[in-house]
């Protein structure tokens, strides 16, 4: 995964309610830190790392009473949310030159997370899947082709990761990305909003 840099770095879940939950961040040339939170009744929690500056490979390890999460290769850089239509969907398998791009992708401190499509009407509180990708050949041809190439400019300018979140969803309507409170605040949107 990408973290942004320079930012506080928030870290949340779910585990038993009122239990002790503990967050390390450490490696590569960075200050170990270690942060503890107790989970609310509901058993959520979220805590916030300090700031970092770009870097990594990283380890991010999670500990509660009964479970231990490690997360490996972790970096810190700049991540950006790639969001839209069809502009945005449109992957670089079908961007010109897509076999030489292709073949050229060798950037693993480029990486994309793509966001399941999937219809609600409320905000979720997590997601059904979805893994980070390495811009490397055998991923790239299915990244947003806009997020990469904008991505892969801003690594070779900024020499820093990058993160690219791909929330796109081609032929979606205004609605879709508008929260329920906002609507409401908008007459042309009644009818939408009595509907929910």
């Amino acid at each position: 995964m990408v973290l942004q840099r320079n930012k506080p770095i928030p870290v949340w879940g779910w585990a038993d309610a009122g239990e002790k939950v503990t967050v390390e961040l450490s490696g590569n040339g960075i200050a170990k830190q270690t942060k503890t939170i107790k989970t609310g009744k509901d058993g959520k929690w979220m805590l916030r790392l300090d700031a970092a500056e770009a870097g990594g490979p990283y380890r991010l390890v999670v500990k509660g009473k009964k479970n231990v999460l490690t997360l490996d290769d972790v970096l810190i850089g700049e991540v950006w949310i790639c969001s839209g239509q069809s502009n945005m969907q449109w992957p670089v398998s079908a961007s010109d030159n897509a076999k030489e791009e292709i073949a050229a992708a060798h950037y693993p401190l480029i990486r994309e997370f793509a966001v399941p499509r999937e219809i609600s009407l409320t905000p979720k509180e997590d997601l059904s899947g979805g893994e980070w990708k390495t811009a490397m050949p055998e991923n790239v041809g299915r990244f947003t082709a806009v997020g990469y190439f904008f991505g892969r400019d801003l690594h070779k300018n900024l020499g820093v990761p990058i993160g690219l979140i791909n929330t796109s969803w081609g032929g979606t309507i205004v609605e879709t990305w508008i929260s329920k409170e906002a609507m409401k605040s908008f007459d042309a949107f009644s009818d939408v909003v009595d509907a929910m």
